[in-house]
């Protein structure tokens, strides 16, 4: 049986990023649909979700890493 193989770092990052800015876009639609203002939503949460993950990759690679 072949051992476990551990993603590389950049690859964790790029998922990271994905998947901030997936999360901050359906809650930028959601709070779009709110105040009725769709399109500014999804940027907004967009935005959001990047600065989020940018700030996981340099405060926290450690989370990242997995260790």
């Amino acid at each position: 049986m072949a051992g476990e193989v551990q993603a590389p770092f950049w690859a964790k990052v790029i998922a990271t990023f994905t998947g901030c800015a997936s999360i901050g876009a359906l809650v930028g639609l959601m709070g779009g649909a709110l105040t009725k203002d769709v399109g500014r939503g999804l940027v907004v949460g967009i935005g959001a979700g990047i600065v989020v993950a940018a700030a996981l990759v340099v405060l926290k690679p450690e989370r990242i890493r997995g260790e």
